[in-house]
């Protein structure tokens, strides 16, 4: 503990001798002018009045005025969550296998909150959004649910699940 204190109080006394070190001026001989804090032994350097420092001192920041904290308002819960599409044991033809989900909720969607849209009980998107499109999804049944999430995460309301069936062209069983 001592040595690391000497060894700080040594380092400081440096420091501040190294702040105070002289400055000299002298012409090399290219004939260009030369300032520098070690004065060469060929040249008659000559040593620099400089000006003391100007230490300003900086402004204070002006205080922010603190927003008004608003009359909290009973918000209103989610309702009416549920999704729109594709219907209850819809068949769907997509050959490319793209199928698009929507969702829906009343109230709109608040700020921070999110849905999270799951095939076959694995996540596959979220987001901030009601409408969801699906790529290369295989052919057969499916099915989907959606996961209403706050600003943490935590979990406000699921969806019923919704089966499908995915309807795509065979080059085994050409039509």
């Amino acid at each position: 503990m001592r040595v690391g204190l000497l060894a700080l109080l040594l380092a400081l006394g440096l420091s501040v001798i190294s702040a105070q070190a002289d400055i000299y001026r002298w012409v090399d001989a290219a004939g260009n002018t030369v300032y520098g804090d070690t004065p060469p032994k060929q040249s008659a350097a000559k040593p620099v009045d400089l000006p003391l420092l100007t230490i300003a001192d900086s402004p204070t920041p002006a205080p922010t005025a603190k927003p008004e904290t608003p009359v909290e308002e009973t918000e209103e819960a989610y309702s009416d969550f549920k999704i729109t599409s594709p219907g209850a044991d819809e068949a769907i033809r997509a050959n490319e296998g793209n199928i698009n989900v929507t969702v829906s909720l009343k109230p709109q969607l608040k700020p921070g909150d999110g849905v999270s849209l799951y095939l076959d009980s694995k996540q596959v998107a979220s987001g901030a959004t009601l409408s969801f499109a699906l790529t290369e999804v295989d052919r057969g049944e499916h099915s989907v649910f959606a996961v209403l999430n706050d600003a943490e995460g935590n979990i406000i309301q699921n969806t019923e699940p919704v089966k499908f069936s995915l309807l795509r062209h065979s080059a085994l069983l050409p039509l």
